[in-house]
């Protein structure tokens, strides 16, 4: 069905974006082949207009994968340069090989020029027409209500008789204002209209939000202000909670990352700082000696650099996490970046009296992706370990992590032999929202989640035999690692 369908169908890979495969409607519409298509990025096959550039696609891709999907008016280039406008709708689906984002879109050019063709009048009509369950109110050129609806005096807590001749504004304020230049501007043109949403406190003092199209309707060679209305209050107060909601968790998010990043930052720039150092010492010690030896100069002021290039890598990519900007990706090596992260992980082990084992294969593990927001979620899975292991109850004081391989991705599992997670609802794990500390919020586990997510992955919680709590942090395996790093290998 998907291959005869005339609907043009894209997958993209979530984490990448990266096109795998499109239908046969979608090439034709493109007039590419699929294998032309899958190297694309969205600024290749999308209109030059400054609204369908590459970071508005991507976002719109992005808002799908969180959110599960997203629609929107898209405007696609094919081959031969001709821009075509098409309704997509962007969902997610979770496949055995990993998440993907499927795009369904079909060409909507012809209904929309057939639309901008279509009189006033006959989107004034159709209007009405499709709001059935709307209340319609007549306005006169002050925005005075001539007549009202029993409906729509119902929408503001009164009766129609209690309405007539009470300015629109007097019961509520509206946004935009009926004076405003914008409103005079769109209803002084024959086919324009305006919506407006309003706020009004009713004589119980309760508060409704109406929303409304205001237009102009010519009838029997007069021209009156028709004004459709219904009640939107409880998506309002959804989108007011929700925002609130999002708002707070951002809030948390970021004043628990700084919390988590002042520790990486401690440790991670404590190298490359404590190296510098010791290069400046060594270089002035050269400088007092009698003979000065210029390669030896160069190279010190060159490690000097390197690593002070490192520091200034380390807290950009922290600025960038906490600030909630998108972070720039590259192929880096899982098992490096997890022998790193271990070494700040066995200091705050051995403090414990915990002893960390590691099984890490020699090959290289490639994905696309930030290594220091790696490193801070295996630091942080790590560290909440350590946490269960020191507890007196638990009696084998051991960490154990090992990485591998399943199937196009790649795992890093952290397990301790503590109290596990008996009787823990596996939901409230997955939704990060578990801590099993007294004082605990389980906001590190929010963060880390985030993080993995952005890489395209997900982090499972499971029972650890015989006892205790493994945690499997998945990422996907990028398409191939760099010639250098397979010529490496086989050296």
């Amino acid at each position: 069905m998907i291959l005869n369908t005339g609907t043009g169908i894209l997958i993209h890979e979530a984490g990448s974006k990266n096109i795998l495969w499109a239908n046969p409607a979608a090439c034709r519409m493109f007039g590419f082949t699929l294998e032309e298509l899958k190297p694309l990025k969205a600024h290749h096959m999308s209109s030059q207009e400054v609204q369908y550039r590459r970071e508005v696609g991507v976002a719109w891709l992005q808002s799908a994968v969180v959110h599960g999907s997203s629609r929107k008016q898209w405007k696609y280039r094919s081959k031969e340069g001709a821009d075509f406008l098409t309704d997509a709708r962007a969902t997610l689906v979770r496949c055995e090989d990993g998440p993907v984002v499927m795009v369904e879109f079909r060409n909507i050019s012809e209904e929309v020029e057939l639309q901008e063709e279509l009189s006033w009048v006959s989107e004034s009509l159709q209007r009405i027409m499709t709001h059935t369950a709307a209340g319609i109110v007549l306005l006169d050129n002050d925005n005075h209500i001539d007549d009202i609806s029993p409906l729509a005096a119902q929408l503001f807590g009164r009766t129609p008789a209690e309405l007539s001749g009470v300015h629109l504004e007097d019961l509520g304020r509206c946004e935009p204002r009926l004076t405003s230049e914008h409103v005079t501007e769109r209803l002084g043109n024959a086919s324009g209209s305006v919506s407006i949403q309003q706020e009004v406190i009713k004589d119980d003092e309760t508060t409704a939000w109406l929303a409304g199209e205001l237009e102009i309707v010519a009838h029997d060679g007069i021209q009156s202000r028709v004004l459709t209305v219904r009640d939107v209050t409880d998506r309002v107060e959804w989108e007011r909670k929700h925002a609130y909601q999002e708002a707070n968790l951002q809030y948390l998010s970021r004043y628990h990352a700084m919390g988590d990043m002042a520790m990486i930052l401690a440790h991670e720039l404590g190298q490359p700082l404590a190296a510098s150092t010791n290069y400046l010492s060594g270089l002035k010690a050269r400088l007092s000696a009698e003979t000065v030896d210029a390669r030896g100069l160069a190279y010190g002021i060159d490690q000097v650099d390197k690593q002070l290039r490192r520091a200034v890598d380390i807290v950009t990519s922290v600025k960038r996490y906490v600030r909630r900007i998108e972070s720039t990706t590259a192929l880096m090596d899982l098992n490096e970046t997890v022998e790193e992260s271990l070494y700040f992980v066995r200091l705050r082990a051995a403090e414990q009296g915990v002893r960390v084992y590691s099984a890490i294969p020699e090959r290289s593990f490639f994905i696309h992706g930030e290594s220091v927001l790696i490193g801070q979620v295996i630091i942080n899975l790590c560290v909440n370990a350590i946490d269960e292991i020191v507890r007196p109850t638990t009696e084998i004081k051991e960490l154990a992590v090992e990485t591998g391989q399943i199937d196009d991705n790649a795992y890093i599992c952290i397990r301790d032999q503590g109290r596990g997670m008996t009787g823990v609802p596996s939901d409230r794990l997955a939704s990060g929202v578990f801590s099993a500390k007294q004082d605990g919020s389980g906001i590190g586990l929010i963060i880390s989640e985030h993080i993995v997510e952005r890489h395209g992955g997900a982090i499972e919680y499971l029972q650890n035999e015989p006892r205790g709590t493994a945690v499997k942090v998945v990422l996907p395996l990028a398409e191939r690692p760099p010639i250098t790093a397979a010529l490496r290998d086989f050296e």
